[in-house]
């Protein structure tokens, strides 16, 4: 699979400016927007293949704020530090793991209608508990997590590098995009045919150039 670097260089190759860096740079968001619209419709066609985009992410917690822990009085609940990853919607699931760092023990989802029942139940009053709201993932029935793994398919892949505690999982340009390669073939296309008026055979194969390809045409690519 191709990088982002590598598909923007591409597509400006293909369009005869190869060293116009504002047009890459504006080729990026519209590559990310892109993404974003084909892999919702993606996995809520074929759900059972959200594997294959999936990214993850080690974040820290913090102790919210007493106002955003109703509906308890005076309760302690721990939040995210940053803005989460914002997952892509779908009707299924939000995120596929939050939990532990090490990403071993998940955590249970729980409406927060619901957590004032939460400790009187003798089988989750030990047991962590998150939601999602303002962003922020919660988390409750702990107040000594310093940090949680979460995984999930995310709107914009670079949205991990804002929120991630642990450089290891940081996502730079020059990592393999999370795009299957036939939506990337689409993208590529439609980027092609909408953007630059470039009409192509519905039965042509875009394929994106390889780095040695790009640097060929005078590309350096670091």
């Amino acid at each position: 699979m191709a990088t982002l670097e590598q598909i923007v260089s591409s597509i400006a190759a293909r369009v005869d400016k190869p060293f116009d860096v504002d047009l890459q740079e504006e080729l990026k968001h519209i590559i990310n927007y892109k993404r974003l619209n084909y892999t919702q419709q993606f996995i809520e066609k074929y759900p059972n293949q959200r594997r294959l985009f999936l990214q993850k992410v080690v974040a820290k917690l913090e102790k919210a704020p007493k106002n955003d822990c109703t509906p308890v009085k005076d309760c302690i609940i721990l939040r995210t530090e940053c803005i989460a990853p914002k997952p892509i919607r779908n009707s299924r699931t939000i995120f596929d793991f939050v939990g532990d760092s090490n990403f071993i023990n998940g955590y249970g989802y729980q409406d927060p209608s619901f957590i004032q029942d939460i400790g009187f139940n003798r089988f989750t009053k030990k047991k962590p508990k998150w939601y999602y709201m303002n962003n922020r993932i919660y988390v409750y029935n702990s107040t000594v997590i310093d940090k949680i793994g979460i995984r999930g398919v995310f709107e914009n892949p670079f949205q991990i590098n804002e929120c991630s505690c642990d450089k290891s999982f940081c996502f730079t340009e020059t990592d393999e995009y999370p795009i299957a390669g036939d939506l990337l073939n689409s993208i590529v296309r439609d980027t092609l045919n909408v953007e630059f008026r470039q009409q192509l055979l519905p039965e042509n194969q875009v394929e994106v150039d390889k780095i040695e390809e790009i640097e060929n045409r005078g590309i350096k690519l670091n």
